[in-house]
């Protein structure tokens, strides 16, 4: 079995600009709770935003 599939869309100003589809093994999720199986989601998502977004700024005189 394949676990988790987490469909995530990534959009800026309401276009969408990056769609993935992320998985957690089954076998990760283990004896897991439902609070520790979220955090494990948002975990995963966050590292996938880590990767994809940057932004890079500098002050203007």
């Amino acid at each position: 079995m394949i676990g988790l599939r987490i469909q995530i869309q990534l959009a800026v100003s309401g276009e969408l600009v990056k769609q993935d589809v992320l998985e957690i093994a089954e076998y990760k999720l283990g004896e897991m709770t439902d609070e520790e199986i979220e955090s494990a989601i948002e975990i995963k998502i966050r590292t996938w935003v880590d990767r994809m977004v940057q932004v890079e700024w500098e002050v203007l005189e």
